[in-house]
């Protein structure tokens, strides 16, 4: 029985790594990528009207006026705690680049 308990942990860990979302490239071909490439337009195009000083980031005043989820949770998407949200930031990752 304790031999079960060590081997349920690493199944259910497996598991969860599993799990895990893959975010497609850009430049991935079909549906897939297609997806992507709006979600990443779209995605910038609310990064860049709230970033209204045209800095490269969004202070916690540009997010309260453009971003009402974001302000509420800035401490969880300002994973530096710089006290500024950058592009990778917001979208979560660094897979999709900003143009």
């Amino acid at each position: 029985m304790k031999a079960a308990i060590p081997l349920f942990f690493l199944l259910a860990a497996a598991t969860c790594a599993q799990a895990q979302t893959v975010v497609p490239k850009l430049d991935q071909q079909g549906r897939k990528g297609d997806m992507a490439r709006l979600a990443a337009k779209q995605a910038q195009e609310r990064f860049d009207g709230a970033d209204a000083d045209k800095d490269g980031r969004v202070a916690p005043e540009e997010a309260a006026k453009a971003l009402p989820y974001v302000a509420e949770h800035f401490g969880r998407y300002d994973k530096d705690k710089d006290g500024f949200i950058n592009w990778e930031e917001y979208v979560g990752h660094n897979r999709w680049k900003k143009e």
